[in-house]
């Protein structure tokens, strides 16, 4: 509930998308929900799962189970979906953005996330008009 409420405030921050378009260990076809990493509140912790840029192309969705610093760098570690560690750190640069919500892929699901979609997109920018 908090995304949805917060995206009508950065529209631009959040989008949507089947998690059959990843490189993901679950096969399951779901939508996820996607707070961009330029989000002005975004940050990482243990636990959350992210989404971001291969090294040699290509994303991918993994859970974050450590975060170190130094020095201003921060280094992410990850666990696939069978708790496997990944050994390789991810950094800020690869980063797209963090899973805030899976949901159910069904027809009410579909139509709801679209209708979310063009909600926050098109009513900020009447609001916008409105007030000047």
């Amino acid at each position: 509930m908090n995304a949805f409420l917060d995206s009508f405030d950065f529209p631009e921050s959040y989008q949507y998308f089947k998690s059959n378009k990843l490189d993901m260990d679950n096969t399951d076809e779901n939508y996820l929900v996607l707070q961009k990493a330029s989000h002005p509140d975004f940050s990482i912790i243990k636990g959350d799962e992210i989404l971001y840029l291969k090294d040699e192309g290509g994303l991918i969705c993994r859970r974050v189970y450590h975060v170190s610093k130094q020095e201003e760098i921060k280094k992410y570690y990850t666990l696939n979906f069978n708790e496997d560690i990944n050994g390789e750190p991810i950094y800020d640069h690869q980063i797209i953005g963090k899973i805030v919500s899976v949901v159910d892929n069904n027809v009410w699901n579909t139509l709801s996330l679209k209708v979310w979609d063009i909600s926050i997109n098109n009513l900020n920018a009447v609001a916008l008009f409105t007030n000047n």
